[in-house]
């Protein structure tokens, strides 16, 4: 069973997460192999599991997308903690929906 799935948190406590908002956060970042790690650990300590990651990396920058469902004060934190990292260049949340309409437009 996935974290996801769980009715519980880690210490036994009910888990009631209600419908949250989906998230995009967009980062471009230095192309370090430590930093996609680096990257993801904010999430951990806020336990968000994120639903999906896209890595693409080139000679002169990691572009990572992480899309994820959160509180949008939890989302909006996320994307500050990234955007102050070493090495990451920009780091740029919108809302998951408003994505998928650029796409299909």
């Amino acid at each position: 069973m996935s974290s996801r799935e769980s009715s519980v948190h880690r210490d036994g406590s009910p888990s009631a997460r209600p419908h949250q908002p989906a998230h995009r956060l967009s980062v471009l970042a230095e192309p370090d192999t430590n930093l996609l790690l680096r990257l993801l650990e904010p999430f951990v300590i806020h336990d968000v599991l994120p639903s999906r990651v896209d890595c693409s990396a080139g000679a002169d920058a990691l572009a990572v997308v992480i899309e994820f469902s959160a509180e949008e004060a939890v989302a909006v934190r996320l994307g500050q903690r990234l955007g102050v990292m070493v090495g990451v260049r920009a780091a740029d949340l919108t809302p998951a929906a408003e994505t998928a309409q650029m796409r299909a437009a």
